[in-house]
This record gives structure tokens, C-alpha cells and sequence, in this order.
């Protein structure tokens, strides 16, 4: 008969030994999800921004050398249009970044709960949250938009994003009625308004992705 201990079937779960180190690891793993995230919608943003003020030092020059005359409306019509396009799949991908980030904290959440679960005299020093469905509900994790947070969410880069490509709407808009010969009134108008429907378009593409990515499920304690 073998020597070798026989193995403790009955640890199981976050009584087993290893239970800590799967852990950690999930939590590192979590926390550069989270990272690479962010490092993209920077990328994103940085890309598009300096597209941008490219596309406004181009035609600032354009429309010095013909007098703003039609071959600068045309330019501008290709140049803005293709800057709206970068600028709308920028903003695309940040909602969904957004949407997995909220989904990383929510995991974090949990995480910790389980080292509570493990040492529960660490409690009083774990800042952030850890009860199973608080981080998510502080995040409207799969929510829709309500207008008292309106004001919060205008401070992200997806909405500065979204901002800049409702100019862009509007800015297309406008160079389309000019060339079609409309007056100052009228190009003015149909830009302003241009710029307002799509900055609701962008509002209820965020708030329709929110419902329609349901929230991460409650996990028992």
C-alpha cells in the first residue's frame, strides 16, 4: 500500500488552498481588461480629435485661397463627412467599452466579496465595494438613462465624443443646404437642428445599448 497521503477531497470551494491564488488571478486579469479598455478609447479619441483638427486647419486654408467659394464647400463636404464617420465609429466602440468596463468592476465586486468571505476581519479595510450587485447598481450597470443623471454622463469621453460629431452633423448639414444655394437663415437653421437630432440620436443609441446588454446576474453569497 502507497505511503502518499491520500488527498483532502472535502476542501472545496474557498476552503480549498488554492482558492486564493485563482483568485488573485481572475483580479489581475480583470484589472487589465480593464486597462486595455481604457488605453483604446484613448487611442480612439486621440485618433479622432487630431483627424478633426486636421480636417479644421485643412479647410481654414481652403477657405482662405478661394474666398470660402463652392470648391471649399465641397472639400469640406468630403473632409467633414469622413471625419463624422471616424467620429461615429469612435463613439460605437466606446459605448461598448464602456458597457464591458461596468461588467470588470462588477467582477472585481465579487472578487472581493469572496476575500471577505475567506478573512472577514479584512473588512474594515476594503474601500471599494464589495456586497454582489452594489457596484452594479451605482453604475445603472444595463439601466436605461434617467435625466437626473444626464449631467454626470455629459462628463464622459463617449459624450464629449458624441458632442463633436453632432457639430459634425450639423457642420455637414449646413454645407449641403450652402451648396444648394439656401440663404445665411436657412443654413444656419437646418445646421443648429441637424446638430440637436443627433446629439438625441447618440443619447438613445447609449441608453438602447444599456437595455439591451442585460446586467451581470446576482451570484449567492
Amino acid at each position: 500500500m502507497s505511503d502518499d497521503p491520500v488527498p483532502e477531497r472535502s476542501k472545496k470551494g474557498l476552503n480549498d488552498p488554492r482558492a486564493v491564488d485563482i483568485l488573485t488571478t481572475e483580479h489581475w486579469s480583470l484589472l487589465s481588461a480593464r486597462a486595455l479598455g481604457y488605453q483604446e478609447m484613448i487611442g480612439r479619441a486621440t485618433i479622432f480629435v487630431t483627424i478633426l483638427s486636421g480636417t479644421v486647419i485643412a479647410l481654414t486654408l481652403m477657405a482662405q485661397a478661394t474666398q470660402f467659394g463652392r470648391e471649399t464647400l465641397l472639400v469640406g463636404l468630403l473632409l467633414i463627412s469622413v471625419a463624422l464617420f471616424i467620429g461615429l465609429v469612435t463613439f460605437i466602440r466606446m459605448v461598448a467599452i464602456n458597457y464591458e468596463d461596468a461588467k470588470w468592476v462588477t467582477g472585481m465586486n465579487l472578487l472581493r466579496h469572496a476575500y471577505l468571505q475567506i478573512v472577514p476581519e479584512l473588512e474594515p479595510f476594503f474601500v471599494a465595494g464589495h456586497e454582489p450587485g452594489v457596484d452594479r447598481k451605482a453604475l445603472a450597470h444595463g439601466a436605461p438613462q434617467h435625466a437626473r443623471n444626464l449631467a454626470n454622463s455629459l462628463t464622459t469621453t463617449s459624450s464629449v465624443v458624441a458632442a463633436l460629431n453632432s457639430i459634425l452633423v450639423g457642420s455637414l448639414v449646413s454645407d449641403v443646404a450652402a451648396l444648394c444655394g439656401a440663404g445665411l437663415t436657412l443654413v444656419a437653421t437646418s445646421g443648429v437642428a441637424a446638430s440637436l437630432v443627433s446629439a438625441v440620436l447618440h443619447v438613445r443609441y447609449a441608453a438602447r445599448f444599456r437595455r439591451r446588454h442585460a446586467p451581470l446576474p446576482e451570484r449567492s453569497s
